[in-house]
């Protein structure tokens, strides 16, 4: 039985909430602890927040603004900007944050996503993997897309799952923000590729774009933003989730897959 996910992945700067388009273009929505509140009350299976100023700046997830949003939200929440090393971690994990989303300090430190699952377990610990398609073959980035790497992108799931990581959000860059749907070829070359959770992001317009991804996938969760923050054609700010019963139906659909 494929067990469906649905989540939020809301980003921040300067401790307010903002969307973007393509990792650029940031467009600010509002408060970040009306926004968590809002999807805790409605059942939201999780919140992501990405902190995308953190890394470029150097800075760190504001502790403070978890230990407030903590207090606001009841369901499981996925941190990630600026963690460097399994101090940062810990800080995060002690202050309430079930796990913690690793990009570029997956490439700067080795051993990190290792050192987190081994003190945390790898429940804790999700590799975000930024992609693009260039020359007609898919190539991850960190820094927010600024910078590309040499590594594979298969080589680079499979060294994810060899040190222990217990996700991978992997998002496509050229669809983040554009509610064109999420790109079906990508998560179609690599589902078979490793064995734990992919969690598909960039794209999303609306329910049918996730259907349409566990239709045609063997991808189990969805992570959107724009679906979740804006309404209508003219993209007017509106803070929504999904009705339980809408989610039912879709996993229904998959519940003896």
């Amino acid at each position: 039985m494929r067990l469906i996910r649905i989540i939020p992945l809301l980003m921040i700067k300067d401790n307010n909430l903002y969307k973007s388009k393509q990792f650029k273009d940031f467009n600010y929505i509002g408060d970040i602890y009306n926004a968590v509140k809002i999807f805790s009350e409605k059942k939201a299976h999780e919140i992501i927040l990405l902190d995308v100023d953190a890394s470029n700046n150097k800075k760190k997830f504001n502790i403070d603004l978890i230990k407030k949003i903590r207090q606001e939200i009841f369901i499981p929440l996925t941190v990630g900007g600026g963690i460097n090393n399994i101090d940062d971690v810990s800080n995060l994990i002690e202050n309430g944050v079930e796990k913690v989303s690793i990009n570029s300090a997956f490439y700067f430190n080795k051993r990190l996503v290792e050192e987190i699952s081994q003190k945390y377990g790898s429940q804790s610990t999700t590799v975000s993997i930024d992609v693009k398609k260039i020359n007609d073959e898919y190539r991850a980035f960190i820094l927010n897309g600024k910078k590309m790497i040499d590594t594979h992108l298969i080589e680079l799931l499979k060294k994810a799952e060899g040190d222990g990581a217990g996700e991978i959000l992997l998002t496509n860059i050229d669809k983040e923000g554009m509610q064109s749907g999420y790109d079906i070829e990508l998560y179609q070359n690599i589902q078979n590729s490793i064995s734990i959770p992919i969690v598909a992001h960039g794209g999303c317009k609306n329910l049918s774009s996730i259907n349409h991804l566990f239709e045609n996938t063997s991808i189990t969760t969805a992570a959107a933003s724009s679906f979740f923050v804006y309404y209508g054609s003219r993209n007017a700010v509106l803070i929504n989730y999904p009705l339980s019963e809408d989610i039912d139906v879709i996993m229904d659909n998959f519940k003896k897959i």
